[in-house]
């Protein structure tokens, strides 16, 4: 069974159907991405543990595919979204080549996770950026720049976590991906590099700033994946943990949140929430427990599940209205009751309320922090899910329930976008009444955790009172607050920082060039005179600008 299995990885199966979806006509690609991107879940379920595929085409030993505990639930999730993906993108009218490119990312997501070793892991991680970004240009006007934007700030990761790896290799003299990255500068270096993706407070504003410029279909597919995929690289680059690195968690949960509770545009208060949930894994990875891993993948894939349903729902209030401004919507759960149904399923998931999928695996991670003693930290997420429950109530009230401030005009929706919202809205239910289906497919160990005991159903019936009694009590003055990222100060910073090192850089290169080499001069004379504009300190400062100009563009454009 395994040679046979090894015969089509399920993410050349993605490549495949994009290169379909990219010459096929419209209707035969989105047919054949969304059986190529399914047929992952069978594949990864009956794949035995152990299950490999290596090579050495450049004297390295690369391992293609590994499947362990911890790889399969991540990649048996992510078919599933991505086939279900795919046939939103066709319901809500998205071309041929927004599918191909998006087939292309989603399977070098899948290919990320499956890698078995670190240079593999790698390279799908950098055609990972690069698919993402293309796909961001390729839906043009402000999603041009945003795709720039997202490109500088993967780019620096990716330097960051290659910087991490040559490290490590030169210290072990492998690319094996067990037992984590080398301690010391490699493992920062991989951390950071990781935590550009996975959105660390600081690093994080590509997030809000692309995810609601794309089409909505493509935005759906980017939620599903970089920081999930992220989630995942951070387990392998620091299975141990640090107590730093939990902090981070705690900082983006309750940071992001705040954030998102300010916005008014749907998917834009979506990204931050992307930003917040994911805290709640990168929390739970810092522990190093056992407990924490468990916790930390039961959140990757609940998460990839409630968050896609509701980009899903931002994304058909855009269809149908022409507006996902929540100043201009209301009264819709009469008008789309489908719609609404699909936004109380994902907005109740992610809010942690029993019967849900977030409540079990938010419940999950919650007590691996408590067990681990870090009492403020646990303090910290509830404190999250308090404004993740106001955040939603602040949705639901302003797009569905109260009048609208003016006449909505509904566009109808199509059979096959009905259909989606209802496929994606089910396994966010089935794991939250069933909470054994997730816990014993998770890697780690769950420690006998009971999430509908007494003491669980407690508290979150407190979070959720609180919540929504504060969205109720402070609705007015929530919407005086003025929206101010902490990009409006990193930016500038980062602007004058790389002035000053271009202005160094420039000042050594003239100080260089002004030295008299009498052998250089001879050899042809590679330094010329202060009057040339090729001197070697000019080419220097040369490369220096162009770099500050392009952080400049990409980071403040």
């Amino acid at each position: 069974m395994s040679t046979l299995l090894l015969l089509v990885p399920p993410y050349v199966a993605f490549l495949v159907a994009a290169v379909v979806a990219w010459v096929a006509p419209r209707r035969v690609g989105y047919a054949v991405g969304v059986l190529a991107t399914a047929v992952t879940v069978p594949w990864l379920l009956l794949a035995p543990d152990g299950t490999a595929l290596s090579v050495a085409p450049l004297g390295f030993e690369q391992t293609l595919l590994r499947v362990d505990p911890l790889t399969r639930p991540v990649a048996v999730v992510f078919g599933f979204v991505a086939a279900v993906a795919v046939g939103y993108a066709y319901a809500t009218d998205a071309d041929a080549r927004t599918n191909a490119l998006a087939l292309a990312y989603m399977g070098s997501s899948v290919a990320a996770v499956l890698a078995g070793d670190w240079l593999t892991l790698l390279l799908a991680w950098e055609l990972m950026a690069v698919t993402a970004t293309v796909l961001v240009w390729h839906h043009g006007g402000e999603a041009v720049r945003a795709g720039f934007r997202y490109a500088t700030y993967h780019l620096v990761g990716g330097a960051l976590l290659v910087g991490g790896l040559v490290l490590h290799y030169d210290a072990t003299g492998s690319f094996a991906l067990d037992g984590g990255i080398t301690g010391g500068l490699p493992t920062t270096l991989a951390v950071l590099g990781v935590g550009v993706n996975l959105g660390f407070v600081g690093l994080h504003y590509w997030v809000p700033d692309t995810y609601p410029r794309p089409h909505v279909a493509s935005s759906v597919v980017l939620a599903g994946f970089t920081t999930k995929v992220a989630v995942y690289a951070l387990l392998r680059v620091a299975p141990d943990g640090h107590l730093i690195v939990a902090w981070m968690g705690g900082a983006m949960a309750l940071y992001a949140v705040w954030m998102a509770v300010l916005q008014t545009d749907a998917r834009r208060l979506l990204s931050y929430h992307i930003v917040s949930q994911v805290g709640y894994m990168v929390a739970a990875v810092g522990l190093g427990t056992a407990a924490g891993t468990a916790g930390a993948v039961a959140h990757l894939s609940t998460h990839v599940l409630y968050k896609g349903l509701l980009f899903m729902v931002a994304g058909v209030l855009l269809y149908r209205t022409g507006t996902e401004s929540l100043k201009h919507l209301g009264g819709l759960w009469r008008r789309a009751p489908v719609t609404f149904a699909a936004f109380l399923v994902a907005a109740l998931a992610i809010s942690g309320v029993p019967g849900f999928s977030g409540f079990v695996s938010k419940g999950l991670v919650l007590k691996a922090v408590d067990t681990a003693g870090t009492e403020l930290l646990w303090w910290a997420l509830v404190l999250a899910s308090v404004g993740t429950v106001l955040s939603f109530a602040k949705f639901g009230y302003y797009a569905f329930v109260r009048s609208a401030p003016e006449p909505v005009e509904l566009r109808p929706a199509p059979r096959a976008l009905t259909a989606v919202l209802v496929v994606a809205a089910v396994p966010s239910v089935v794991l939250g009444v069933a909470p054994g289906l997730l816990y014993g497919a998770l890697p780690g160990d769950t420690a006998g955790f009971a999430p509908y005991a007494t003491s669980e159903l407690t508290k979150a019936a407190a979070v959720t009172a609180v919540g929504v009694v504060a969205f109720a009590l402070g609705r007015s003055t929530i919407a005086r607050v003025p929206v101010v990222d902490v990009d409006t100060v990193l930016h500038p910073l980062a602007f004058r920082l790389t002035r000053g090192l271009a202005d160094g850089i420039d000042s050594v290169g003239r100080r260089a060039a002004a030295v008299p080499v009498a052998a250089v001069a001879v050899g042809g004379r590679l330094v010329s005179s202060d009057d040339e504009p090729t001197t070697l300190g000019d080419a220097l400062a040369a490369v220096a600008v162009v770099v500050g100009l392009a952080l400049l563009v990409g980071l403040i454009g």
